[in-house]
């Protein structure tokens, strides 16, 4: 359960404020390091994760 001191509202639902730099997030929008709640940017800071999606384009494939 989170310590209710550490929960606000943002975009009209309840959720964490990430532990490294103050930001309101919702509960689908955070990040948990161990028992911390943190915002995707400083989860990218802190563990160096990024994300697998790769943006290239496929020329073998036909989209118009």
């Amino acid at each position: 359960m989170v310590d209710k001191s550490r929960l606000a509202i943002s975009k009209g639902q309840l959720g964490p404020v990430c532990d490294s730099c103050g930001t309101l997030m919702t509960f689908g929008e955070s990040c948990t390091i161990d028992e911390r709640y943190v915002c995707w940017d400083c989860y990218v800071k802190l563990t160096g994760a990024d994300t697998s999606t790769d943006s290239d384009s496929n020329p073998g494939l036909r989209m118009s």
